[in-house]
C-alpha cells in the first residue's frame, strides 16, 4: 500500500506562483552529478549509497519566491521583496519573520537571528504517522540551516513554519538574497510504531558471520553494499 503525504496550500494567492515541494531525489545538486566515481587515488563519495540515499530521503520544501533581507546594526531584520506579482502577497503574509534571541536563552542559538521562514504549507500524513523537518542533508552550500523539528501531522492541521540560521547574516545591513527554488528544509515522514533498545554480545556464530560478511564487503569493497543490503525507497 502506498501511503499519501498531502501538502495544503493555505495561503490565498495562485498556485502557479508558487512552488510545490518536491521529491528530494530530484533536487541532486549539479555539484554532486559532477564528482568523479573514482579519482586517482580511490572511489569518491559518488560511490556512497548511504549517502546519496539521505540526500534523496522525503520530500523539500522550496522558496516560494525571492526574499531579500538583511540585518539591521541593531539586530533588526528587514524583508524586501522585488518581484511585483509577490509584492502585494508580501505585505499581507510576508514569507519570514525573527525569533527574539529572547526565546533561546543559554542556547548555542542564543548569539545568532534566528529567521522564520513562513510556510505556505500544510502537512497532511496518515493517522499514525508523524514528520521530521530536517536541513537539507548533505547541502552545506546552502547558508541556510533550519532547526530540527518533529510535528505530529496526522493531528495538526496547521502550516508548519521553519525557523532557521542564515550562515551568512551579519549585522552590517548587507543584503542577503534567498532565491526562489531554494531548498529550506527536507520533510521526512514516518510511523509511530513503538521501539525498545537492547544491547547484546555476539555469539561466536554471529561473530564468524560478521567476519565472513566483512571479508566479502573487503573483497568487493564499493559495490558491495548496493548489491546486498541496499533497499529501494520511494518518493513520489
Amino acid at each position: 500500500m502506498t501511503n499519501i503525504l498531502k501538502f495544503h496550500l493555505v495561503q490565498d494567492f495562485p498556485e502557479q506562483l508558487v512552488l510545490p515541494p518536491l521529491a528530494s531525489k530530484k533536487l541532486i545538486p549539479d555539484w554532486f552529478k559532477k564528482i568523479p566515481s573514482k579519482n586517482e587515488d580511490d572511489w569518491t563519495v559518488k560511490k556512497c549509497v548511504p549517502f546519496i540515499d539521505a540526500m534523496g530521503v522525503g520530500y523539500t520544501i522550496l522558496s516560494h519566491m525571492d526574499i531579500y533581507i538583511y540585518q539591521m546594526k541593531d539586530g533588526n531584520v528587514r524583508i524586501y521583496c522585488p518581484d511585483e506579482k509577490h509584492q502585494a502577497h508580501c505585505k499581507r503574509w510576508p514569507p519570514i519573520e525573527t525569533h527574539p534571541q529572547r526565546q533561546f536563552p543559554g542556547s548555542p542559538m542564543s548569539g545568532y537571528t534566528i529567521i522564520k521562514y513562513m510556510s505556505p504549507w500544510i502537512i497532511e500524513t496518515p493517522p499514525e504517522y508523524s514528520t521530521l523537518f530536517l536541513p537539507p542533508i548533505n547541502r552545506l552550500e546552502i547558508p541556510i540551516i533550519p532547526l530540527v523539528g518533529l510535528v505530529d501531522t496526522d493531528t495538526y492541521f496547521n502550516n508548519v513554519n521553519i525557523p532557521f540560521i542564515h550562515t551568512a547574516m551579519q549585522p552590517d545591513e548587507q543584503k542577503h538574497i534567498i532565491p526562489a527554488g531554494t531548498p529550506i528544509c527536507q520533510v521526512i515522514p514516518f510511523k509511530r510504531d513503538e521501539w525498545k533498545s537492547e544491547y547484546t554480545w555476539l555469539n561466536k556464530g554471529s561473530l564468524d558471520k560478521q567476519k565472513e560478511e566483512r571479508e566479502k564487503i573487503t573483497s568487493e569493497r564499493v559495490d558491495w553494499y548496493k548489491k546486498n543490503s541496499h533497499q529501494k525507497k520511494k518518493y513520489v
